[in-house]
């Protein structure tokens, strides 16, 4: 029987089709590493934009502040007040039972000498709590304030704390009266000494009680 047509036609497409199916395990055979070789650019490409990505959203570790109309971002530390007066120090004198708050009676310019003595004694004159010189502190004769001064006597000592938080011991040098417009009492009594004087009211009132005391 001769060669037919058709047979060649068969066997260019039984050749082809066996072409194709050993192209085919080829393909499945070698497809793992191919794969392999097609992902490394895409794994590149992949690793570059995620960490690029990932460096965009880094969050910022250096110091932010909250910026606030007439501040710096150096802002001091958060003022106490007591009665719309800021709080700069308090005297401890446990001995006669003293323990009140110092105040600066000064708003915008103005001294409120009378209404900041509502709540507390107030620093009066001076440099400064705690700083050196003399420091002038005035209260009410009453136990809220400085009704137990009456009872303090010379070399007795008392505590004042300063808004900076630090503590100075004083002894009591010196305790006499004096007239209410009597101002030799501001005076320091040694040179470049750390000193505080604290005045009050005399039970009757007509005169001053006055206490001074240094830090040794």
């Amino acid at each position: 029987m001769g060669k037919h047509d058709s047979d060649e036609s068969m066997g260019f497409f039984l050749g082809g089709a066996e072409k194709v199916k050993d192209g085919s395990l080829w393909l499945l055979k070698n497809l793992k590493i191919l794969l392999m070789i097609a992902l490394i650019p895409a794994i590149g490409f992949g690793s570059y934009y995620l960490t690029k990505f990932i460096m965009n959203k880094k969050p910022n570790t250096e110091p932010t502040y909250a910026v606030v109309p007439g501040t710096t971002k150096d802002r001091e530390e958060e003022k106490e007040y007591i009665g719309g007066y800021e709080l700069l120090g308090e005297i401890k004198a446990s001995k006669v039972g003293v323990d009140v708050k110092v105040l600066n009676p000064t708003l915008d310019g103005v001294e409120y000498v009378e209404d900041s003595l509502k709540y507390g004694a107030i620093f009066y004159f001076g440099e400064g709590i705690n700083e050196i010189g003399n420091t002038v502190i005035l209260g009410h004769n009453s136990f809220s304030s400085f009704y137990g001064l009456k009872d303090l006597e010379i070399n007795d000592q008392f505590s004042v704390l300063d808004s900076k938080g630090n503590t100075t011991t004083y002894t009591v040098i010196e305790k006499t009266t004096c007239e209410p417009d009597d101002f030799s009492k501001f005076l320091p009594m040694e040179e470049k000494s750390t000193e505080i004087t604290l005045i009050t009211c005399e039970t009757e009132g007509t005169q001053r009680l006055v206490i001074k005391a240094i830090s040794k």
